[in-house]
């Protein structure tokens, strides 16, 4: 006799799985925003060997609390984020730059025009991209100057395009400045046309760390 579902503990949560009739359950209880219970063991039991419970809840704002922007100490307290676990290390001569994390300040659910919403995984990717490629010459520098953890906060909005970059409080001197320049304001101008009226307010956390 099979399983009715089975749940095991993942790296990154729960994962539990299920038969294909209590998915289409599941999908419709999700649609209609209704509570859902899932028994796992073996299928005709008595009772589950265990049940994982899917319930709605209001609105949880109660994370990041007192984490501050490393730009300007701007709290985070309330504004999701989403951990970087498979970015691409940026190597210089003696040090590499790892984005760490992107906090989600400002993202429009949906945009009235006739593209798709911002793609945040897209956009925070390549911003990331850019900001790594124009520091990474620079690694040495920034780590002397003690400024190993680095914010870059970016504005995507047809009418309002730009960004600040920082450390421990305070702007990035103008000699990284200038060299992201060279590598953001191109990729940014693009997010925005592609945007439509959509509003986007993006920080991502970078790290410069000895090879």
């Amino acid at each position: 006799m099979g399983l009715s579902a089975k749940s095991s503990i993942v790296e990154d949560g729960l994962m539990v799985e299920i038969m294909p009739e209590k998915m289409e359950s599941l999908k419709a209880a999700l649609k209609n925003m209704q509570d859902f219970s899932i028994g796992c063991g073996r299928q005709g039991a008595s009772e589950p060997d265990e049940t994982v419970n899917i319930k709605w809840v209001d609105n949880d704002v109660q994370f990041n609390l007192g984490v501050k922007s490393p730009i300007d100490g701007q709290l985070m307290d309330g504004i999701p984020s989403i951990r970087v676990h498979n970015g691409t290390d940026y190597k210089g001569t003696t040090r590499f730059i790892r984005w760490t994390e992107v906090f989600i300040i400002k993202s429009d659910d949906h945009s009235s025009g006739v593209n798709d919403p911002v793609d945040i995984n897209k956009l925070s990717g390549s911003i990331a991209k850019a900001t790594c490629a124009a520091l990474v010459k620079l690694l040495d520098l920034l780590a002397t100057a003690g400024l190993t953890k680095l914010g870059v906060r970016a504005t995507i909005h047809p009418d309002n395009v730009g960004y600040e970059a920082g450390s421990e409080g305070t702007k990035l001197p103008p000699i990284y400045m200038k060299s992201l320049d060279n590598e953001l304001i191109q990729v940014l101008h693009k997010a925005a046309q592609s945007s439509q009226d959509a509003h986007t307010v993006l920080e991502l956390i970078f790290f410069v760390l000895e090879d």
